[in-house]
């Protein structure tokens, strides 16, 4: 609800229903204080109750955010706060007390250049002892470009840094809880151009990434976790609002000394000249975020793509 050209409320009921099923209630409020401040906050309260295990956690959560946007510069910080009351299956309970810091940027360096940034970082703790507390760091440093007297191409070039120790609620592939943790920087470097305007453009992008892995928690013991991705890619729009894409993939893992390789494939429906909707097939294994070691991507997916 709009109270005021600068200010919003809403109050809002979610239901969720995955591997963990249950209803909460959220508010919250958004308040422009002028043209180049703005902020917001919301609470949540709410119950959910684990399928498997029949356990119930009782969740409280809240976030604060501020953003500043002047000129070229906008940039946007946020809190957010968690606190998970979780009934164990032994009849006994144990609480999570989870923190996320949020900061982002966005610097128009001149009209054919943009800077990227973000630094994230969060500090998961648990009343059952150290082993089962977590977190993760992710920066991030990027350059946009796109020419603006030859607007056809699009260049993205960018660095990550991510660590992560995920919690042991978190589970890997098989089931079992997830009990690595990871240590990478990523470089990768993505381009498209329109070769023929309204209805071809073609892509390419290759990402390196030097990572280690410990299967240790506590004890750090950490390997080599090397990789390397190319991939090449055509979108055909026909029909004026259809469009098909196609992905030829290729991983390769210099530490294992194995490679994979596959394609993707999707059709996506345009509504409208800036949102469009569609579905498609990955026939690898492989996400194209190297920050994702898992090998369970293959099959169906659906994806929603909007411009401004």
């Amino acid at each position: 609800m709009r109270f005021s050209d600068s200010g919003s409320v809403f109050v809002e009921n979610r239901y969720q229903h995955a591997s963990t099923a249950g209803l909460t209630q959220a508010v919250g409020m958004d308040f422009a204080v002028n043209r180049w401040l703005s902020l917001g906050a919301s609470w949540e309260n709410g119950e959910l109750r684990d399928h498997q295990t029949q356990a119930d956690t009782k969740r409280r959560a809240g976030s604060a955010t501020v953003g500043y946007r002047l000129g070229d510069i906008y940039a946007t910080s946020g809190v957010e706060y968690r606190y998970d009351d979780i009934e164990n299956p032994d009849g006994t309970s144990s609480n999570r007390t989870t923190w996320l810091f949020r900061n982002d940027l966005k610097l128009q360096l001149s009209p054919d250049w943009r800077l990227l940034g973000k630094y994230h970082t969060a500090i998961s703790d648990s009343s059952l002892g150290s082993f089962f507390d977590g977190g993760y760091t992710e920066g991030v440093v990027g350059f946009a470009y796109r020419p603006v007297a030859h607007d056809r191409l699009n260049v993205l070039s960018k660095y990550t840094y991510f660590y992560d120790v995920p919690t042991t609620d978190q589970l890997s592939v098989n089931g079992t809880p997830a009990e690595y943790v990871q240590r990478s920087h990523i470089a990768s470097l993505d381009a498209t151009y329109d070769l023929f305007p309204g209805w071809l453009t073609i892509g390419a992008k290759y990402a390196f990434r030097r990572g280690e892995v410990s299967l240790e928690r506590e004890d750090k013991d950490f390997f080599d976790n090397n990789a390397h991705l190319g991939i090449f890619r055509a979108d055909l729009r026909f029909l004026r609002n259809w469009e098909v894409s196609g992905e030829g993939r290729i991983l390769y893992l210099p530490d294992l000394n194995e490679r994979r390789s596959g394609a993707l494939l999707t059709v996506y429906r345009y509504l409208g000249d800036h949102f469009k909707v569609g579905v498609g097939y990955n026939f690898t294994d492989f996400s194209d975020d190297l920050t994702d070691l898992s090998y369970d991507h293959q099959g169906w997916f659906f994806n929603i793509v909007g411009t401004l």
